[in-house]
C-alpha cells in the first residue's frame, strides 16, 4: 500500500464520517422539530380540554340547576294535587252530608205533616227557623218556664 492509497482510505473515511454527522444532524434538526410540533400540538389539545371541561361543567351545573328547579315544581305539584284530592274528598263528604240533612229534614217535615192535629198539611215559614212561628214548640207560649 503506498501513501497515497492511505490518503484516499484517509480522506474516504473523513467524508464517511462528515456525511454520517450531517446525516445525524439533519436527523436529530427533523426529530427536534417533530417534537417541537407534538409539543404544540399537544399544549392546543390541554388548552382545548380545559375550555371543554369549563364549558361542559358549565352545562352540567345549568342542568343540575334545572333539575333541581323542576324537582321542586313536581313537588309543588304534588302537594297540590294532594290538596286537591283532600279538598275533594271534603267537599264529596260535605255533598253526601247535605243529601243526608236533607232527607232527614224532609222525613222529620213528613213526620211534623203527620203529626198536626188537623192533619192538614201546615206551610212552612221562615219564622221557624228562629223559633219565633206560635205553633213553633220553642215559643216562649210554650214555655214552662214564667217569663218576667
Amino acid at each position: 500500500m503506498n501513501a497515497m492509497t492511505i490518503v484516499w482510505i484517509v480522506v474516504a473515511v473523513a467524508v464517511l464520517v462528515i456525511l454520517v454527522a450531517l446525516i445525524a444532524g439533519a436527523v436529530s434538526r427533523g426529530s427536534r422539530r417533530r417534537a417541537e410540533r407534538d409539543r404544540q400540538q399537544a399544549y392546543e389539545h390541554e388548552q382545548q380540554a380545559r375550555a371543554s371541561a369549563t364549558q361542559a361543567e358549565k352545562q352540567q351545573a345549568t342542568a343540575d340547576e334545572v333539575d333541581a328547579r323542576a324537582r321542586k315544581a313536581q313537588a309543588i305539584a304534588d302537594e297540590k294535587a294532594a290538596e286537591a284530592r283532600r279538598l275533594n274528598a271534603g267537599a264529596t263528604e260535605r255533598h253526601e252530608a247535605a243529601e243526608q240533612a236533607r232527607t232527614e229534614a224532609a222525613e222529620h217535615h213528613d213526620q211534623a205533616q203527620n203529626l198536626w192535629p188537623d192533619n192538614t198539611e201546615q206551610p212552612v215559614a221562615s219564622d221557624w227557623d228562629d223559633g219565633s212561628h206560635p205553633q213553633d214548640p220553642r215559643h216562649p207560649k210554650h214555655s214552662r218556664r214564667s217569663r218576667h
